[in-house]
């Protein structure tokens, strides 16, 4: 049993004990906030803190920069046929010229055992092969044979290339933001079959496109420049927007979480991307970065009547969807729409955002 003042807390269970968890406590108010662990450890790290951090992340421009640093990344290492389809992306949108680059984009896929193996059992049902290419696909000379041909071997002259497009870009990046990304690393090259070798090869000491053995005497390294996976999850999760839009909130002097679930008064438990607490009243922002669906907002306008949030943020890289939804909205002066966050500055954005708040 703790005590706290007149209050007492008591435990029904050894579990609640054991439970990672927060509750807030006012006057006409209970919050119990439980964090999610998995999206915690991803925004845990000092290099995403600084990185979430980062003035005017939430831009287009600074977006547009980060999501080709990604793009430039995967070509970089990707296997040689994906290479060949975002070459030729143009090519597939428009559907010209697909004889001249499909059918030698193909062929090695096409020559391979596993593939010949499928093609003379076609005449089964479509369920009966996806089964026979998951079982073939166990078996380690159709496995080796189909990896070989589909990986093919690094272009080292190629791999210079697209490496000095991706210092480029981290250099456009950084001259915007302050914020330099990439960091130095290697990239290993099985010596018999020239294909990228990965951590699981390296951990059977077995190449899976050519079989051969590889140890620390015979592998081929190349130093390659590399985003830290951290913040390749952090981005590619959109767990960012979360962070980022935290910290705006931290600045105007807020007391924040992230990525958590608070139970409401109606003993649901509910997802929250932001939660803050400002001067005794409780904030819960909804942040999003793709579209938004009138069913979202209503849902969000649920959610925080059920949590007796006392302001609700609406924080959009776009949008609303129609002006009916704004419409809806403007009857609900606890609720702050911040659209087209993606076209405004953050100075901007925060003093609207601070403007807003000394309303409510």
């Amino acid at each position: 049993m703790v005590k706290m003042s007149s209050i007492e807390f008591e435990f029904l269970d050894s579990s609640t004990k054991k439970e990672k968890m927060k509750i807030i406590l006012g006057r006409t108010i209970l919050l119990k906030i439980v964090p999610d662990q998995e999206k915690q450890a991803i925004l845990s790290g000092d290099l995403v803190k600084k990185f979430v951090s980062t003035t005017d992340l939430c831009h287009d421009d600074v977006r547009s920069l980060v999501d080709n640093l990604m793009l430039q990344e995967a070509i970089l290492t990707a296997p040689s046929f994906v290479q060949t389809l975002i070459q030729n992306k143009e090519k597939i949108e428009t559907l010209a010229g697909v004889a001249d680059w499909f059918q030698p984009l193909l062929s090695p896929i096409a020559k391979s055992k596993l593939f010949r193996k499928i093609e003379s059992e076609s005449s089964k049902e479509e369920g009966v092969i996806g089964d026979l290419m998951k079982n073939l696909m166990k078996q380690e000379d159709y496995r080796s044979d189909f990896l070989r041909r589909t990986l093919g071997r690094i272009d080292k002259k190629q791999l210079r290339i697209d490496e000095k497009q991706l210092l480029v870009i981290d250099k456009d990046l950084e001259k915007k933001t302050g914020l330099k990304l990439l960091i130095p690393s290697t990239l290993f090259i099985c010596s018999k079959c020239k294909a990228i070798v990965w951590n699981q090869a390296i951990a059977a000491k077995k190449c899976f496109s050519c079989n051969a053995t590889i140890s620390d005497e015979n592998i081929e390294r190349i130093p390659i420049s590399k985003i830290p996976d951290e913040i390749k999850r952090v981005w590619q999760s959109n767990l960012w927007f979360e962070a980022y839009f935290s910290s705006i909130l931290r600045r105007l002097g807020c007391k924040t979480w992230t990525s958590v679930h608070a139970m409401g008064a109606s003993g649901v438990l509910h997802e929250v991307d932001v939660l803050a607490i400002r001067k005794g009243t409780v904030h819960i922002c909804e942040c999003k970065t793709g579209k938004v669906t009138r069913n979202q907002v209503f849902n969000f306008c649920i959610k925080a009547s059920d949590l007796r949030a006392h302001i609700s943020i609406l924080a959009l890289i776009g949008k609303l969807p129609e002006p009916e939804t704004r419409e809806f909205l403007n009857k609900y002066p606890s609720i702050i729409t911040l659209e087209n966050m993606g076209q405004r500055r953050e100075v901007d954005i925060i003093r609207d955002l601070k403007k807003a708040l000394s309303k409510t």
